[in-house]
């Protein structure tokens, strides 16, 4: 069979080409330090690393979720200690006031501190946190609590326009979310909550009344028990989310070891695999042009 100078042409352009286009392929892998750039290299592998990559997506959205949640639980569990402070202070402070010695100008005395925690109270009620109100329930950028103000520019009565139910989630997990704020009525309630009966507290020492202070003393100790326990049921969630949140940082490192040992180049080997493509493709070259000029020579002659 007569083999014609064009297949011998087509011939040497494919064995040229052929570890030419190795060389590329290696180069590639060399640059991007993968072996997988593309499904063609490994259908199977690179399919796992893209589930790999997906399981990696929701594992670090649930830890953003995580931290966003504990920081917000950290500044409302901030504004419930010093709410518990303030009630500490005024329960001390409706100890000496109850107290016989004491003179009505004394219990004035008094109320006028209790009047200062009263407002304090008041501003941990609207306690926000990047423009964001703590216990406004789901309704976080309007203010729940507003006080109405007498003449004298005291507080007088507070009124409540927030969420009373809202609960704001998280989720830290397929399938499982943690509420991460605590509703405004649930400590802050109008009828016996810390406002009303520190209003009931100034109001009965303005009086000097020995048997309405006596009363908000009981009343003081049921504000504190109530955010004692809130408290408590806020630390619960936020060791949950913490221990979440350990959990999900190992995960992350786990797939990411799963997806590097799957798709990361043996830089070494290829290496050596590109030295030996490159000493064949000189040799292809040579070998190609010794062929051409031999044709080239028997065409003329």
């Amino acid at each position: 069979m007569r083999i014609t100078n064009k297949q011998i042409y087509l011939t040497v352009l494919t064995n040229v080409e052929r570890p030419a286009r190795r060389i590329l392929d290696l180069q590639t892998k060399l640059s991007s330090g993968k072996r997988i750039n593309r499904y063609a290299d490994d259908p199977v592998a690179a399919g796992e690393v893209e589930r790999y990559r997906g399981e990696k997506a929701n594992t670090l959205q649930y830890q953003k979720n995580i931290n966003d949640g504990l920081t917000w639980m950290r500044q409302t569990e901030a504004a419930l200690d010093r709410l518990e402070q303030n009630i500490m202070r005024a329960k001390s402070l409706a100890v000496q006031a109850a107290n016989s010695s004491k003179s009505r100008d004394d219990r004035l005395t008094i109320a006028q501190e209790i009047n200062q925690i009263l407002e304090d109270v008041v501003a941990l009620s609207n306690a926000n946190f990047r423009e964001k109100y703590l216990f406004a329930g789901i309704r976080t950028k309007e203010q729940p609590f507003v006080e109405i103000r007498d003449s004298n520019g005291d507080i007088e009565s507070v009124t409540f326009s927030g969420d009373t139910s809202g609960k704001i989630y998280r989720q830290i997990a397929n399938g499982v979310k943690i509420q991460v704020n605590i509703p405004g009525t649930d400590i802050f309630n109008l009828k016996d909550g810390p406002i009303a009966t520190l209003i009931s507290l100034r109001d009965s020492l303005r009086k000097n009344d020995i048997e309405g202070i006596n009363a908000s003393l009981s009343a003081l100790d049921n504000v504190l028990d109530k955010s004692l326990s809130a408290r408590t049921s806020l630390g619960s969630r936020m060791v949950r989310m913490e221990v979440m949140g350990n959990a999900l940082s190992t995960a992350e490192v786990d797939i990411t070891r799963n997806i590097s040992e799957l798709e990361d180049a043996d830089m070494a080997d290829l290496t050596m695999k590109l030295a030996s493509e490159e000493v064949g493709y000189r040799s292809a070259i040579g070998a190609a042009a010794r062929i051409m000029q031999t044709n080239l020579v028997d065409i003329l002659t």
